[in-house]
């Protein structure tokens, strides 16, 4: 099993669960940018609307770039570029 942050009670079957469902629904997020991203072969892409932010936000802690290019647009930056 993986290991769980300490805030979280092992024994707390429903806390366990919505770890992980939050954390398997960050990582198809951030898949399918870094999916969008490569196909672009740009190294960044753009997001029309309102984004997720708890995950934008967990993303730019892990090296992406996030900056607001007009009304409604977001660019998001590959860490890697």
């Amino acid at each position: 099993m993986a290991k769980l942050p300490d805030h979280i009670d092992k024994n707390d079957k429903a806390a366990v669960a919505d770890y992980f469902i939050r954390e398997r629904k960050f990582n198809e997020y951030r898949g399918r940018l870094d999916e969008i991203i490569e196909r672009e072969g740009k190294g960044y892409t753009f997001v029309i609307g309102q984004p997720h932010w708890p995950y934008l936000d967990r993303m730019v802690t892990m090296g992406y770039g996030v900056e607001e290019t007009g009304h409604i647009t977001w660019k998001i930056i590959s860490p890697s570029k």
